[in-house]
């Protein structure tokens, strides 16, 4: 059985409802403990307010102040549910938690072309990657079969994303599948991200991406020395 302390769901839309549903779903099922499930959401009234379980409550927030409150402290043994269609808000807790140690921060401009099949700019700046040049669902599991082609899935987003790019070191932040069609990332990997940031005390440029193997939303961000030129 799996064990996760608490999850942290980004949204208590729809989306996010459905995705602490089938979280509770999978703990009724035996496959899966935890002792709790919060939402982030600014709405109070949020469909996921209505889910009735005692697991699951509802942190009223904006998702960015609630990831600089919280995220860093976070036991390293909770995951985080991001929201499919949210803009790279993991990239700006990044920014942000550099800032704050007085590094200076920049998106860095455009991602190099990788070759994927679908790459496109998105408002915010950022570049959507994907495998895929059909829709997904959202809960897909990403088996080893892909359902849409109906052949192996001989693919890993997120892993191509992790080989060089010349000039960017990356930092990925693997959402993959771990339950009931919820795809996760554990709050450790974000948490070693961040210090491993911190502790480049020259700064440096990366390529900062949330990937499952499929799809991604990337960046480049570029961090300059710290005031003091130490780590945190």
């Amino acid at each position: 059985m799996l064990r996760v302390p608490r999850f942290i769901v980004v949204s208590g839309g729809e989306a996010g409802a459905f995705y602490a549903r089938q979280l509770l779903r999978a703990a009724a099922a035996g496959r899966l403990s935890t002792d709790g499930i919060v939402v982030v959401d600014r709405d109070p009234a949020c469909a996921a307010a209505r889910i009735g379980d005692p697991r699951v409550r509802v942190d009223v927030s904006t998702w960015d102040a609630w990831l600089d409150a919280h995220l860093a402290s976070a036991d390293p043994a909770d995951h985080l549910v991001p929201y499919h269609w949210a803009p790279h808000i993991l990239l700006g807790w990044l920014e942000r938690a550099l800032a704050a140690q007085g590094a200076a921060v920049a998106r860095g401009g455009a991602l190099p072309a990788r070759g994927f099949p679908m790459e496109r700019d998105t408002s915010g700046g950022d570049r959507a990657l994907s495998y895929a040049t059909w829709v997904c669902p959202a809960s897909c599991i990403e088996p080893v079969l892909c359902p849409h082609t109906r052949g192996p899935k001989d693919w890993s987003l997120a892993g191509d994303l992790e080989q060089a790019t010349p000039g960017l070191e990356p930092v990925v932040f693997r959402c993959l599948h771990l339950v009931w069609g919820v795809g996760t990332i554990p709050v450790a990997a974000l948490q070693a991200a961040r210090r491993r940031l911190l502790e480049r005390a020259g700064g440096g440029r990366y390529l900062v991406a949330t990937s499952s193997h499929c799809h991604a939303l990337a960046s480049v961000l570029s961090v300059g020395a710290r005031a003091g030129g130490g780590p945190a």
